[in-house]
């Protein structure tokens, strides 16, 4: 066991907290200013698809070590004259150009060419003609409002600027903008961006024609042709978006909902069909018998996941065999009640990724929307196109390069993404709905969260408090949160698990959602403690 970080206490350590309760409407993101912009559409008439895309754009200036409009979307969208949920994808490919040849000497971890086509601005319109009431232009004004007159930068975002300034330096334009003078803001200090209000102005008004066939466009086309990189017209006019049916399983009576390829998001299904054939509940939270089996459901799972997954405009996955019941069923036998078994390391990069956020809103209409974007790794590629104040996505990096791996980078392919969201339906009725930040980590913080609430029968709010378990694949390591019993690691690790100490509240994964009780219509709201996320209702 590794003893850097051992536990604080015996003891689980919470919050204290229960969840926001409303009787209408509700909003829970990551980011208080974030919440503040999505209540407000509300309060003036708009509906959750309104509220989710401006609190969507509002993260996009005020957090931009995780989210920008250079990012991609996942989306699970739920209106209420239907019912029927619709997920929408926009995640960029890789520019048409681009082959394993042009990157002989591997994927760069920054600048211009490790971007793919950011698909926020395509989610965003598609969301909003097909759902929304409110006009863009109306929707991006809180947004415009903080590019353009600044807002004080908090402590978290201080603090990453300050981690990542080399490599920010490194890019003028993105130094301009981030770091001026040469140094990260301080907390409360005003930071502004003239040239992404300009930016946003243009979609406001211009759609996202206004930002693929705009100046943004060609500001990056100029930009690429000075890097040798491979963005070409043709590569800007396909906007990234698709509406596809979610995934689906059904666990316990619920019928829980997620996003489909090249999404993971699977994995929680998969999870989740696997674990249904314990009884977790008698298992008993936090308790060496309770965490082995859903460990080793996760990792049976995720070992499907790098066997299979790829985008499916270029590789046959066999979605519908992983979350199926049966296959369920053949992978539970190889699950040892005893024994942990082997990592399968995941030698992909495609989770590689931690800085993300994720919104969801429920109106007085019962339109749902749960929505999550990321630039990928912390400041993605840590470059702002010039002139656009756009910083791009280096999710290039969720490529891989084994020739034999179904992610195998090819031009105008997409990269598997971890981003995901989730709902949870039961008869009919909307009861669940939120995502989480964290790379690979965020389908394991999904799969705690739900059957913390199934079959721990914790509320919404300690649901996602409650201690967590992360498995790195590649390390086989099973990291605890220091709030998990001593006994329990130490009978973890007699079952072959490598263990490690995390701080009580480790932000690797940060979870957002709301609940609906369907016999009162109330809605309880709940963020996670390990972040400055907010909820609020009325």
């Amino acid at each position: 066991m590794t003893a850097a970080a051992g536990p604080v206490s015996r003891a689980f350590v919470s919050t204290g907290r229960g969840p926001v309760v409303s009787a209408h409407t509700m909003v829970s993101t990551g980011h208080p200013l974030a919440t503040a912009t999505g209540l407000r559409l509300l309060l003036d008439g708009g509906s959750a698809f309104d509220a989710a895309i401006g609190a969507a754009a509002v993260i996009a200036v005020v957090e931009p070590s995780s989210n920008q409009i250079g990012g991609d979307v996942f989306a699970l969208c739920r209106p209420a004259a239907t019912g029927i949920v619709e997920a929408v994808n926009a995640s960029g490919p890789a520019p048409a150009a681009a082959d394993r040849s042009s990157y002989a000497d591997g994927i760069p971890t920054h600048g211009l060419r490790s971007a793919t086509l950011p698909g926020a601005v395509a989610a965003w319109e598609t969301i909003n003609r097909r759902y929304g009431h409110m006009p863009l232009e109306r929707l991006l004004a809180p947004a415009i409002v903080y590019a353009s007159g600044g807002f004080p930068v908090d402590i978290a975002l201080a603090g990453a600027i300050g981690q990542s300034l080399e490599t920010l330096k490194q890019h003028p334009a993105t130094s301009a903008v981030l770091c001026p003078g040469g140094r990260a803001p301080r907390p409360g200090e005003s930071l502004l961006q003239p040239d992404l209000a300009r930016t946003l102005r243009e979609i406001a008004f211009n759609g996202a024609a206004g930002f693929y066939q705009g100046t943004f466009a060609d500001r990056l086309l100029q930009a690429s042709a000075a890097a040798d990189g491979d963005w070409s017209v043709e590569d800007l006019a396909a906007m990234p978006v698709e509406v596809l049916p979610p995934l689906r399983t059904v666990y316990r009576g619920y019928e829980v909902l997620e996003q489909p390829l090249p999404s993971q998001g699977y994995l929680v299904l998969a999870d989740l069909n696997i674990a249904e054939g314990f009884d977790v509940a008698a298992l008993r939270f936090g308790t060496a018998n309770s965490l082995h089996i859903m460990v080793e459901a996760h990792k049976l799972a995720f070992a499907d996941r790098l066997a299979h997954l790829g985008d499916p405009a270029h590789v046959d996955v066999p979605v519908d065999m992983l979350v199926s019941k049966e296959f369920a069923a053949r992978r539970r036998m190889m699950l040892n009640p005893a024994r942990a078994s082997l990592s399968a390391a995941s030698r992909d990069p495609s989770g590689a990724g931690q800085d993300t956020t994720a919104v969801s809103v429920v109106d007085e209409d019962g339109n749902a929307i749960t929505l999550i974007q990321s630039v990928f790794q912390q400041f993605g590629s840590a470059f702002i196109v010039p002139g656009t104040g756009v910083l791009l996505n280096n999710r290039m990096n969720g490529f891989s390069l084994d020739p034999e791996s179904p992610n195998c980078l090819a031009g105008g392919k997409r990269p598997i993404h971890t981003l995901n969201t989730y709902m949870v339906q039961r008869d009919g009725a909307l009861m669940m709905l939120g995502g989480s930040p964290g790379g690979h980590f965020q389908t394991q913080a999904n799969f705690q969260v739900l059957t913390n609430v199934i079959d721990h029968g914790m509320h919404w709010q300690a649901a996602m408090d409650a201690p967590r378990w992360y498995h790195d694949a590649d390390t086989d390591t099973l990291t605890l949160e220091s709030r998990f019993e001593l006994d329990v690691a130490s009978a973890l690790e007699r079952r072959g698990h490598g263990v490690a100490w995390a701080p009580a509240f480790t932000p690797r994964a940060r979870s957002q959602g709301i609940m609906l009780d369907p016999a009162s219509g109330a809605r309880f709201g709940a963020t996670d403690p390990r972040w400055h996320g907010q909820v609020l209702g009325y």
